[in-house]
């Protein structure tokens, strides 16, 4: 009796282990018939999952910014404050470190690779970064898009301090260090207020 195979489930084993031989190698290092070979598959096979390495790419970002969107939810869905809200989600950070480090990596990477319209127009990478300040805004409750968008720049901007391995920038120090600038700031302009403003 032939194996049945789960398409959907086989795909994203795919893209779990091309993220690991991207944050590796590098996106713009990596050949189609590379991956395919790390991969275990025939360029066939690679073909029918991934039309090309950017579409490999595309789905990857894609896979990553849901599970990291649940991933918050569930960090964040049992708590009520403000200061809590916070400090799971630093503690989120810091427990994945690796994971978003490496997630970064390939991301400034692919970004040197590529057009930066190329990047700036993709529906997929808009998609995604609109799901990324989605789960921000539901984890703290926040209603200012812009607030959201400055928060994200913020994780963004530690977690590049840390691609490259450089060991003088202390990642959990620097969480930490963000979160109690955002909880002053946030507790100050009280954004759980009906009163908040936002797009």
């Amino acid at each position: 009796m032939p194996k049945i195979v789960n398409s959907d489930q086989y795909r994203k084993e795919l893209l779990r282990k091309a993220f690991d031989l991207l944050a590796e190698k590098g996106y713009a290092q990596v050949t189609t018939r590379q991956l395919s070979k790390e991969l275990g598959i025939s360029t066939g096979a690679m073909y029918h999952y991934f039309p090309s390495k950017q579409a490999l790419f595309e789905q990857l970002v894609e896979e990553l910014g849901q599970q990291d969107a649940v991933a918050l939810q569930e960090q964040v869905a049992a708590v009520d404050a403000l200061t809590e809200r916070l400090q799971r989600l630093g503690q989120f950070l810091i427990d994945n470190e690796a994971y978003f480090v490496k997630q970064t990596a390939i991301w400034i990477d692919f970004c040197m690779n590529v057009d930066a319209e190329e990047v700036s127009n993709n529906a997929v990478f808009n998609q995604v970064e609109e799901r990324y300040w989605e789960a921000i805004a539901h984890a703290l409750k926040l209603h200012d898009r812009s607030l959201v968008q400055f928060v994200w720049t913020l994780v963004n901007g530690v977690l590049m301090e840390q691609v490259g391995g450089s060991n003088r920038i202390n990642f959990a120090e620097q969480v930490h260090l963000l979160i109690d600038m955002l909880t002053v700031y946030l507790e100050a302009r009280s954004v759980d207020s009906p009163s908040d403003k936002g797009g």
